[in-house]
């Protein structure tokens, strides 16, 4: 009888969770939902900085797929095609001005759901999606590396062919992808010919520092339209601040984390931020994207590191408000 009565307790105690998790995943969607809506909501939805461009994408998009065209195939496929593609299509459908809101609202709740999911439903997800300038600016200004993000990470979420698809199309709304791509494929090799993760890391390192200085070269090779914008001498807002945070915590993370597949990229990314950091601006767009994956790896760790690193995102994101305030919004 004890024994029975063990084993329905255990149900019921299954049960219970099951109930409060799918509880929970609720909330976090509905909070999630609604989040999207009011960053798609204002009626002037050209307050934000950037936003004049979207409309001129959403209302000129065949006529700028034409123009890469009229200069070369490299050109179309290095300028993100299926963010143009994208915007003629609802452009049949839908006024200019909602088609930035569908952009704003589609990219917000895909990206807040994969974290979701990655992380059990986190509320930590949207306090810190919330706080964090780097990821919430991707939602309210650079609408189209908020649209790539929400791709790239609902194709990390799944396990089937659809999810490499997901993340190559990423690369095809916003190229700064291209570099996830490129550490998945480092990863992936260095792996088959049996490194272990220190020489993966020090081997993708060495490599990626010699890439950092063909990303011009290849900008203009591809007929990228920001090949004129990459400057190789140390940018003047380069304070070095940036650059000791993240050798100080992303050492930290290297060293601590668990070394899963969206941790390894993250791992990755961290070390491309600072081999480029005085020499490459985009190299701050990359951290951009691996910034939520640091979300994930952080917030399903056990360890006692976790608090360090909550903490650590939370100081980040209020020295990046309180240096930067709205400016990097108007």
């Amino acid at each position: 009888m004890s024994a029975i009565r063990s084993e329905y307790i255990l149900k019921n105690d299954l049960l219970d969770v099951s109930n409060k998790l799918k509880l929970k995943k609720g909330i976090y969607l509905l909070i999630s939902v609604i989040i999207a809506f009011l960053f798609a909501l204002p009626e002037d939805i050209t307050w934000a900085r950037d936003r004049l461009n979207y409309l001129t994408y959403a209302e000129s998009s065949s006529i700028i797929i034409q123009r890469y065209l009229s200069t070369g195939i490299l050109s179309i496929f290095s300028n993100e095609p299926l963010f143009l593609v994208i915007n003629i299509i609802l452009l049949a459908m839908f006024p200019p001005e909602q088609i930035v809101r569908i952009i704003i609202f589609i990219s917000t709740l895909g990206v807040l759901y994969a974290l979701g999911k990655v992380t059990n439903y986190s509320f930590w997800i949207i306090i810190l999606f919330l706080f964090i300038p780097q990821i919430v600016k991707n939602h309210i200004i650079h609408l189209r590396q908020g649209l790539g993000l929400s791709f790239y990470l609902i194709g990390l979420t799944l396990n089937n062919k659809f999810s490499r698809y997901l993340k190559v199309s990423a690369v095809f709304i916003h190229s700064s992808f291209a570099f996830l791509i490129l550490f998945e494929i480092l990863e992936s090799f260095l792996k088959k010919i049996k490194f272990n993760f220190a020489l993966r890391l020090v081997t993708s390192t060495i490599f990626l520092t010699f890439f950092v200085f063909l990303v011009p070269e290849l900008a203009r090779l591809f007929g990228d339209r920001r090949a004129a914008d990459y400057d190789f001498s140390i940018a003047q807002s380069a304070s070095g601040l940036g650059f000791l945070l993240w050798a100080v915590a992303g050492s930290i993370f290297i060293l601590t984390i668990k070394k899963d597949k969206i941790n390894v990229i993250a791992c990755y990314g961290i070390m491309f931020y600072l081999v480029s950091y005085f020499f490459l601006d985009f190299g701050a767009r990359i951290l951009e994207n691996i910034i939520p994956l640091i979300l994930c790896a952080v917030l399903k760790d056990q360890k006692e590191t976790k608090i360090f690193f909550i903490i650590f995102l939370t100081i980040y994101g209020f020295i990046q408000w309180y240096t930067n305030g709205y400016s990097f919004l108007i």
